[in-house]
């Protein structure tokens, strides 16, 4: 089968990873797979063997671009590649990451080929990490709510990367509005015959082999702080640096800035760093070996991302949680809508005894009770392992035609 795959990202790792770990998984079951990547180029990023894979021309979304959905000019030359690659490559398949629930900027490069292969009988299908609909405050307009809805009907299945209703239920939840909840609900309705449950899609180690970690007193209590990507949250790093001289106890603290950190940040981190933090503290922008420091480590200080929870949960690590708010779900007086990291967190807190901190209240002494009370807490039992099996589902039910 040949499968066409297009993601894109924002300098950061989420989306990028979870679309690697599903396009390994297509290789393992030796499919054709062409990659259509979309944003800047990340040189750290080991694609499966066996994959093509093709930059697509004119990248513009960056970490600054969290907030903007502006459609970037380069769009019609980003379209014209896509549907000349689609018609060359002719594939069985059409997989778009995260679109049309987000990404929606990326309409404009998309709908040509999407409705190019429609006509051929290709079957189109979304990969989601989680089920939220990034505009739904913007569905309330009646023009975009019918774009939106054209847009949905070109897809043959939406294949939602968590275990059933999960992650649905705490977003749900975690909507202020009840004009946009009621709104959500019906959605999810109107594709429920579309919407499949997959599973957590578990990372793959999706990076270039790099230098091992520096060696530290094995004996200390070990701490990672990772912000996932780096582009935003710059103040949970400093905020551990400062925190770590709080607790007197014997620690030493794991550092991951995030490959999408800039030098100016690089530099700042480190000028924050006293000599005497050097034998407690190591500092990284990015590393391989995450996996392995979570299971090693007696807690783990992160944002709430997908990748990362996945992996929190699956191996039970005591967590402490900074999870990002957009504007929207940051501002109560607007109560429109929420984020896949705010209701994570939820599910994290009362599932696995996470404790949440908000970005705004963060401050060195926060943090340093926070290290010390997880510290001193039993380690929380792991999820299940039926939970993290996403990637192998999703290509089992594509490559077998099973989403009908």
């Amino acid at each position: 089968m040949r499968i066409l795959f297009h993601y894109t990202h924002k300098q950061t790792l989420g989306h990028t990873t979870r679309s690697i770990s599903l396009a390994t998984a297509f290789c393992r079951h030796k499919s054709d797979i062409l990659i259509l990547q979309g944003g800047q180029i990340q040189p750290f990023i080991r694609f499966p063997k066996g994959a093509i894979v093709k930059d697509i021309p004119s990248p513009f979304d960056t970490r600054e671009s969290f907030q903007s959905h502006v459609i970037p000019h380069s769009s019609s030359e980003r379209a014209k590649f896509i549907l000349r690659t689609a018609a060359a490559f002719k594939p069985d398949v059409f997989i778009t990451e995260f679109f049309p629930f987000g990404r929606l900027a990326y309409a404009a490069e998309l709908l040509p080929t999407l409705k190019f292969l429609r006509k051929k009988g290709t079957k189109i299908i979304s990969s989601i990490g989680y089920p939220l609909i990034i505009d739904l405050n913007k569905l309330q307009d009646k023009s975009f709510a019918a774009i939106h809805r054209a847009i949905f009907a070109l897809y043959d299945a939406f294949l939602i990367h968590t275990p059933q209703e999960l992650e649905n239920t705490y977003i749900h939840q975690s909507i202020q509005s009840p004009v946009l909840a009621d709104m959500y609900q019906r959605i999810m309705d109107d594709l429920k015959d579309k919407i499949k449950y997959t599973g957590y899609v578990f990372p793959e180690q999706v990076m270039v082999k790099q230098k091992p970690l520096p060696k530290f007193d094995k004996k200390a209590p070990l701490i990672v702080v990772s912000r996932g990507g780096g582009a935003v949250y710059p103040n949970i790093i400093t905020c551990a640096i400062e925190a770590q001289r709080l607790i007197k106890d014997n620690i030493h603290m794991i550092i991951s800035t995030g490959p999408a950190t800039t030098d100016e940040e690089k530099a700042l981190f480190q000028s924050c760093l006293k000599p005497k933090d050097l034998a407690r503290i190591t500092l990284i922008d990015q590393t391989e070996h995450l996996d392995q420091l979570f299971q090693d480590c007696k807690v783990s200080i992160s944002l709430c991302g997908y990748n990362t929870s996945v992996q929190l949960m699956r191996f039970g690590t005591p967590s402490i949680l900074v999870p990002y708010q957009n504007t929207l779900s940051r501002n109560t007086l607007l109560k429109t809508t929420t984020n896949d990291q705010v209701a994570r967190a939820h599910l994290m807190q009362e599932r696995f005894q996470a404790q949440v901190i908000e970005y705004d209240k963060l401050n060195a002494q926060t943090l340093a009770q926070a290290i010390r009370n997880k510290l001193k807490s039993p380690k929380p039992k792991s999820a299940p392992a039926s939970w993290f099996n996403g990637a192998e589902t999703t290509a089992r039910w594509v490559l077998e035609d099973k989403l009908d």
